[in-house]
Parts: C-alpha cells; sequence; structure tokens
C-alpha cells in the first residue's frame, strides 16, 4: 500500500491583513517565523548560498587605487571558487536537521536545498514536538511570487503521482530574488507518516510551473525529525 503524501493540509481562515501568518507563526517584519528566537543555522546559510547562487547582484567598485583593485579581485576569485563549491554540492541536494528546545517541546526542522542556476529551491519542514500541533512546510525559491508583504493565494502542489491540490497558502518575499510559500500541516508526526526517502514537489499558479524540486535520501532525516518529534 502506498505511503500517503506528506501533506494533510488544514484550512487558513485567517483574516488577510499585511502581517497574517499561519496560526502559530509570527510577523517577523518581513515574512513569518516561529514564535521563538531560535538558531536555525544551517538553515539560514542555505538561504544566503541560495541567493548567492542566483548571480552578482551589481558591477564591481569604481575609483579603486591598483592596489586595491587587485585585492578587490583577488577577494572575487576566491569568493567565486567558494561559490562553485557550494553550487555543485546544492546542484546534488544537501539536508540538514536542527533542533531548539522551547518552552513548549522540541522545535525541530530539516531543510532540504537543491538548486541550479535558477531550478529547485530549498524545502523546509519544521514544527513542535507532541503534543504541540503547529507545524508547516515552507518553500522557497526564485520562481516563487515575491509580494511586499505576506499574502494569500491558491497554488497547485503536485506531489509524487498523487493528484495535484489546489490551496490556500501564504505567500511573502524573503528577499528580492527569492519568494516563499507556506502551507500549515496537522502536526509534525503527520507530516512524518507522509514523508518518503524520496520525493517530488511541484507548485503551480495558473496552470504555469513556479517551482518543482525532488530529494533523495530522506530516510535518515525522517528517523532523525521522529526523534526530535517524541
Amino acid at each position: 500500500m502506498k505511503t500517503p503524501a506528506i501533506l494533510f493540509f488544514l484550512a487558513l481562515s485567517l483574516p488577510l491583513t499585511a502581517a497574517a501568518c499561519p496560526i502559530g507563526m509570527q510577523f517577523n517584519g518581513n515574512g513569518c517565523s516561529p514564535p521563538y528566537q531560535y538558531s536555525m543555522d544551517d538553515w539560514i546559510r542555505q538561504q544566503r548560498d541560495y541567493v548567492d547562487s542566483l548571480g552578482p547582484k551589481g558591477p564591481p567598485a569604481q575609483g579603486l587605487t591598483l592596489e586595491e583593485s587587485r585585492a578587490l579581485q583577488k577577494g572575487l576569485a576566491e569568493q567565486e571558487k567558494e561559490q562553485q563549491e557550494k553550487r555543485r554540492a546544492h546542484a546534488k541536494g544537501v539536508w540538514h536537521v536542527e533542533t531548539k528546545a522551547t518552552p513548549e517541546g522540541n522545535l525541530c526542522a530539516a531543510v532540504f536545498s537543491k538548486y541550479k542556476l535558477d531550478e529547485g529551491g530549498v524545502v523546509t519542514i519544521v514544527g513542535f514536538q507532541k503534543p504541540k500541533t503547529d507545524a508547516w512546510l515552507i518553500f522557497q525559491g526564485a520562481g516563487l511570487p515575491k509580494p511586499q508583504k505576506v499574502e494569500k493565494l491558491r497554488i497547485t502542489l503536485q506531489q509524487d503521482d498523487e493528484p495535484a491540490q489546489t490551496l490556500q497558502v501564504f505567500n511573502y518575499r524573503e528577499s528580492r530574488e527569492v519568494g516563499t510559500v507556506m502551507f500549515a500541516v496537522p502536526g509534525l508526526a503527520a507530516a512524518l507518516d507522509g514523508m518518503r526517502d524520496q520525493q517530488s514537489f511541484r507548485l503551480s499558479l495558473d496552470g504555469k510551473t513556479l517551482m518543482a524540486i525532488q530529494w533523495t535520501g530522506g530516510a535518515a532525516v525522517i528517523e532523525k525529525l521522529r526523534q526530535c518529534a517524541k
């Protein structure tokens, strides 16, 4: 019998305001985040890596001395070498798992990054330890809408060969280059029951694909999240 897909979605019935976020999330001045300050260093690093992978953001500085210009060029060459190594790794796909203790139990997150040029993106599964039911599935990608404030829209999600679902989600701009789409799910345990070792996702709007990504090697991550969520 086929394992059910990762998501059994909750209705998102909050009134739409400039700071609307899914239940359990809080508005952080730009988008939505969990209600506790927590160190998701790898998540933040992967977001920055993803933005950096999209290319240079402007022309080199002007009016430098010869020595300053050479130092700048050397620094840029080293930075580009580092970015190339990161891009090669992320083109294959990279997982990270993070845990943060909070007054309401562990906050557990798994982050998968896979991108090449402007394809792919970052997928995050994040939620609280039982019995708290707040949990979310978050997609970040260059092709996702990038509104100035948090908004709701209807996105069609195709998981593997499961029937596509059109659902209301929260959408905001992570940066000028990257948009975020956030789904609320009924608990981390339910999300884990639907996770597979290999899984694909396709997000589309009005028939146009906005983001497509497939992870592999999810079995070990699922087990780590189960331990965190107990």
